[in-house]
């Protein structure tokens, strides 16, 4: 957090900027102000504060605020230099803006500013505090280190933020241990700090470190509380608004941005991997989720969920494992390779050890076999996706023959419930589920799954409407927001199954070539396609065919492009 916080400070501005961020940190410490900021002579002082020092006596404080690195130049070049600037306080400013009482106090003389006090200086600054120190002076210096320790220490990170930012970032912190609740004040605090366009560097990044801090704040306290979830989500929600705010003003042409965001995906992965830790000993228990549910169904609903999020972490290692393995850092791509490992592991089992994972209970429990089946596919586990496969297969089947219960097409919990335990009946005509099952036989080569599927087309007379969502270029400009794959695309409807494996792949391969514009858009372009992925699975929209379907063509190496 500390490294975070200094490379925000190192952005702020002099006059209006750090100044008032040192106020809040006075205030924070019980030492009141008694002068602040103002434009015109101020005789060296910018705030003027009295309260207890380090050693519990009161004292008066006076502190000239500077910008940057204190060097040769800035020390003793000018009228705005820093050994003026202290002159004009001893022989100025004590004699002639101070009261009775204020005079009488011990006074401390503070130089603050957002940089270090350089080497070339320090025997400067050492020989003239030592020589004024007679004058009954003490001196003190607080660079860019010290304040960001103190913004630390006294919680005043959110003091970083103007005041609808920190009442909005407070009410989040609030309710971030809700279950149920859907982060709608950090998504306002997002979208606040990411509010209009910005063209030049520093205020575009002093933006991407205020997310960067903002999601640290987040994290730290969802992880010291033990919520750890809540901060995946808000993570996610700031991966895809900064994407958005970065892109549609063409920033990705600047290296900097480009260091940033990974940045803020680094903060994102730590955050899964926080999680991961946390609670990787349950996925090895035999039904471990179920004593977090109240019945069957939030069971089945939880064993989804955490299979979504698994995948998520685990897509993000490879795209870091990938990464360093670009950059040629092997040791640090060794260090993500076993961890990418260490997570297929972990899904396998979690699958294995809760029955719920072969009975879907939505059709849009697409959004979550797909990044799963993709991951356990590009860490090379083939055996274990075909065998997923075919118990998905088979309990979708058996599902339908004992107890009348198919995947839900539309989201709805009460009519779930309803059918699952069977005071209603059901009356499915239309799956995009099966479709992706099938895309999946023929990915795998598993004509055993194929025939199995077929069998339940049988079950409905062969009038089940199997469908697949295809972009459009026009998705691009939806697909970072909810309902992209509701407003955007098309649907192509009535998808045959054919009675030989090798005539689906066919069709497979040339919808490929046809329906694949999110090849074309720019997040691939720019290089981070994993955005694909965190859309699907924040928004819970369709997840993209070109993703999996490309499998179709491809050998399976390990850790293709995600």
């Amino acid at each position: 957090m500390n490294f975070l916080t200094s490379e925000y400070l190192a952005l702020l501005k002099e006059d209006g900027e750090l100044d008032t961020l040192l106020i809040d940190i006075l205030n924070s410490k019980g030492i009141t102000p008694i002068s602040k900021p103002q434009k015109g002579r101020q005789y060296g002082v910018d705030i003027a504060a009295i309260g207890k020092d380090k050693d519990k006596v009161e004292k008066l404080f006076l502190i000239t605020v500077k910008q940057g690195n204190i060097a040769r130049s800035v020390w003793d070049s000018g009228q705005n230099s820093v050994r003026q600037s202290l002159n004009e306080i001893r022989e100025a400013y004590i004699n002639t803006s101070l009261t009775a009482r204020q005079k009488k106090l011990p006074k401390v003389i503070v130089v603050a500013t957002n940089g270090v006090l350089e080497q070339t200086i320090q025997i400067s600054w050492a020989q003239y505090t030592e020589k004024f120190k007679e004058e009954g002076l003490e001196f003190d210096f607080w660079g860019i280190d010290d304040i960001s320790k103190m913004v630390s220490e006294n919680l005043l990170s959110e003091r970083l933020f103007n005041s609808e930012m920190r009442s909005l970032l407070k009410k989040t912190l609030a309710f971030l241990e809700l279950k149920d609740y859907d982060l709608n004040h950090y998504k306002k605090l997002v979208n606040l700090i990411l509010d209009k366009p910005l063209k030049t560097k520093k205020p575009v990044l002093k933006r991407l470190k205020l997310l960067q801090i903002c999601l640290s704040i987040v994290f730290k306290w969802a992880e010291d509380n033990g919520y750890i979830k809540s901060a995946i989500y808000a993570a996610d929600k700031t991966i895809l608004k900064s994407f958005e705010w970065l892109n549609s003003q063409d920033h990705f042409k600047e290296k900097y941005v480009y260091l940033e965001f990974y940045n803020l995906h680094s903060i994102r992965r730590e955050i899964g991997i926080a999680y991961f830790n946390k609670v990787n000993n349950y996925y090895f228990v035999e039904h471990s989720l179920q004593r977090y549910s109240k019945n069957q169904i939030e069971y089945s609903l939880t064993v989804w969920e955490e299979i979504g999020i698994l995948a998520n972490i685990g897509l993000t290692e490879i795209r870091h494992y990938q990464y360093h393995l670009n950059q040629k850092t092997q040791e640090l791509a060794t260090v993500y390779e076993r961890s990418v490992i260490t997570i297929s592991e972990a899904l396998v089992s979690l699958i294995k050890t809760n029955p719920p994972s072969h009975y879907p209970l939505y059709d849009n429990h697409i959004i979550d076999i797909e990044p799963a089946m993709r991951f356990l596919y590009l860490t090379g586990k083939k055996d274990e996706c075909i065998k997923w496969l075919r118990t998905l297969v088979v309990g979708i089947h058996d599902a339908k023959i004992l107890k009348g219960f198919f995947p839900l097409f539309r989201e709805n919990y009460e009519s779930l419930v309803d059918y699952y335990i069977g005071t209603k009946k059901q009356d499915e005509k239309s799956s995009m589920l099966l479709t992706f099952l099938a895309d999946w036989c023929a990915i795998l080569n598993s004509n055993e799954a194929y025939e199995d599927l077929k069998k339940i087309l049988e079950l409905f007379d062969k009038k089940l409407n199997l469908q697949i969502w295809f972009p459009k270029s026009e998705t691009e400009e939806f697909y970072l927001n909810n309902l992209y794959s509701r407003e955007s695309g098309k649907v192509k409807h009535s998808i045959t199954l054919y009675d030989l494996l090798e005539d689906y792949k066919k069709e497979m391969k040339e919808e490929v070539e046809l329906f694949s514009s999110e090849k074309e858009f720019d997040s691939i372009k720019v290089g981070y396609d994993f955005i694909f992925t965190i859309t699907s699975l924040y928004h819970r929209e369709l997840p993209f065919p070109f993703f999996w379907r490309r499998f179709i063509e491809t050998s399976n190496e390990m850790y293709p492009d995600t």
